[in-house]
């Protein structure tokens, strides 16, 4: 309710300050004559002051009407012209295209929006003019034939004053916001109505005008009032369906401003020399000067308008050259400072944005965002330092740990009198989760074990490391496989917070009676040869380590006549360009055709050539036991 009343009295004052005071100050004619600069109070209290506004100026305009002596008829009549007109520039503000500029409480913030303000201040002028001057000849029959004159009159006054305030509130507005925010409707309308309305007041206008220049014709005009009030109490009734908020001033609003208060100047200079003794002295001066040269005069009259605005010029190119030029040319001195993988030398170039960095415009943000990035890029090449360091650390643990690993693996083959033991082991990363292991219990047991655990780097490494260790212990005191096998299932069930599993195949061969006794959990089944041929061991493949707790391996025994060859499924899942798995039958196929005695190094070798250079993202293990009679 305060914010309503304020927009009623603002308005409702300066009108009867414009209006009543300014006619009884200079004792100024009625209809129009000399100056009215009231009627610009009539287009501002609509476009700043909304509804409220509007009503609060056409009463006061009503009132200094009828104190000036016109008639009810007359004044009534104009009280409506006057609401339509005012309230029409609050709507032509706030339904423009909003696909063209975003639309905003009234701020020169581009020059669309100085653009839009003079058309509408031109349109708003020619019908209050319009209107008015057919509602002054319907009640005084004895103005017929000055319509055009009255309206003449009328639309300069209205035009100029409009342009004059709004530019002086626009400003103004920029210290404080006072202007009223219309609420936004949710109703739906059709577009295309009121773009056939305003072109159709618009026609009308223009044949309005061409009549009264022409030929007046009371009853036409009549026509075109009655037809022309009625469209714009139509068009007046437009839904707001847009209001864009600003978050800060924008450069090109800040010009604007700069502009609009220049001109201002002008206006003001130019007035103080018309109204007052400076006009004689300055004709004098030109007369003198000239001679009574006319057109010497008339150049020189020329030349000072020119002159008035050529300065205004000079100082927003100067505004320009200021706030925008030279701060962008410094800012473009970070090129030279950008070096690849650097940081940037930034107390120079902080030191030039610190002096925009407080400005609440385009330049302002920018100074900020080069600054905010002037500090992230040197914080991330600091970071990037730290890291590489830090990579350089773990690449020298992975690389211990590498060599630990290594370390746990046999150093030498078993090749005695009855067997032959031999591995191969290549990590698809520093360390992997494939492991072999074999060793001598005693004279007549040789225990075998390849294993891999998923996952890939140390914490694998470590879990691997852990299991080889537990079986070397539980051997020791244990030539039972599937005993061994269920001991360690349950220490890694036990503590297995990260749910890794291992599959391992665990065998231990005897000298004298060529047996192998094995216990398998979830491992890739052997390959045996037999009578010259490699073929698969139908084996029961049980479930791999880490996964169910208790669970009890069986032991299983074969007689091992001539080789085994155990193998992780790195080797069968090597893949190739085409997406295509090396898989068991290449293996069998290569073993049984390709029989050169180094078994690992000819695999390994076709593997590589299957491959052709591809990353592979699995270790590779082997381990061939061959047995000597």
């Amino acid at each position: 309710m305060k914010d309503k009343i304020k927009n009623f009295i603002i308005p409702f004052i300066l009108m009867m300050i414009f209006d009543l005071g300014y006619f009884y100050l200079v004792t100024a004619p009625n209809f129009g004559g000399e100056l009215n600069p009231h009627l610009g109070i009539l287009f501002i209290s609509g476009l700043f002051f909304g509804p409220y506004g509007c009503i609060g100026a056409v009463i006061a305009n009503f009132i200094c009407d009828l104190f000036r002596g016109y008639s009810i008829q007359l004044a009534v009549l104009s009280a409506i012209v006057s609401f339509l007109v005012s309230y029409l520039a609050y709507k032509l503000w706030y339904t423009k295209n909003p696909k063209r500029f975003p639309i905003t409480k009234p701020r020169l913030n581009n020059i669309y929006n100085m653009i839009y303000l003079i058309i509408m201040v031109n349109e708003c002028g020619l019908l209050y003019s319009t209107l008015t001057a057919n509602i002054i000849e319907m009640c005084y029959p004895e103005s017929m034939g000055l319509n055009f004159h009255i309206g003449l009159q009328y639309f300069t006054n209205f035009v100029n004053y409009a342009f004059l305030f709004t530019i002086i509130f626009m400003l103004i507005s920029q210290l404080k916001d006072f202007s009223y925010t219309p609420e936004i409707s949710e109703k739906t309308y059709d577009e295309k109505k009121y773009v056939i309305i305003y072109y159709i007041i618009a026609i009308s206008v223009i044949i309005n005008i061409i009549s009264d220049f022409s030929y007046n014709t009371y009853n036409l005009n009549m026509l075109f009032t009655i037809v022309t009030i009625i469209l714009l109490i139509i068009y007046i009734k437009k839904p707001i369906k847009y209001l864009n908020k600003i978050e800060y001033v924008s450069i090109p609003e800040k010009i604007m401003n700069y502009f609009a208060t220049v001109t201002l100047i002008v206006l003001v200079v130019e007035i103080t020399v018309i109204f007052s003794p400076l006009r004689d002295g300055l004709s004098s001066l030109l007369n003198f000067i000239a001679t009574n040269q006319q057109y010497l005069i008339m150049l020189l009259i020329i030349d000072v308008i020119i002159l008035m605005f050529f300065i205004p010029a000079l100082l927003i190119l100067k505004y320009i050259e200021d706030k925008i030029v030279t701060p962008i040319k410094s800012f473009s001195t970070i090129g030279t400072l950008i070096k690849k993988h650097e940081k940037i030398e930034s107390d120079t170039l902080l030191d030039i944005y610190s002096e925009y960095v407080d400005q609440d415009d385009e330049i302002g943000i920018l100074s900020r965002s080069y600054t905010d990035l002037i500090n992230y890029n040197n914080d991330y090449i600091e970071n990037l330092k730290h890291l590489e360091s830090e990579k350089q650390r773990i690449e020298t643990e992975l690389n211990i740990a590498h060599n630990i690993q290594l370390a746990t693996l046999p150093k030498n083959i078993i090749d005695n009198k009855h067997i032959k033991v031999e591995g191969y082991c290549r990590a698809a990363r520093e360390v992997g989760g494939d492991f072999y292991d074999f060793y001598e219990i005693d004279e007549d047991n040789t225990m075998i074990v390849i294993g891999d655990a998923s996952g890939k780097g140390v914490p694998v490494a470590i879990v691997t490391i852990i299991t080889q260790q537990s079986i070397k212990l539980l051997i020791k005191n244990e030539l039972n496989p599937g005993k061994v096998l269920t001991d360690v299932n349950n220490q890694i069930c036990e503590n297995n917070t990260e749910m890794m599993f291992i599959t391992l195949f665990l065998a231990i061969y005897n000298n004298k009676t060529h047996k192998l006794t094995y216990a398998n959990a979830g491992h890739t089944p052997p390959i045996i040869k037999n009578n010259e041929n490699y073929e698969l061991l139908d084996i029961d493949s049980e479930i791999v380590l880490g996964v169910w707790e208790d669970y009890e391996y069986t032991n299983h025994e074969i007689e091992l006549e001539e080789e085994m060859i155990l193998y992780t499924d790195g080797i069968t899942d090597a893949q190739n360009a085409n997406d295509e798995l090396y898989g068991e039958e290449r293996i069998l196929h290569h073993i049984n055709t390709n029989k050169n005695g180094d078994i690992i190094n000819s695999l390994i070798c076709d593997i590589n050539n299957f491959s052709k250079d591809m990353e592979q993202f699995d270790d590779m293990t082997l381990l061939i036991i061959k047995v000597k009679k």
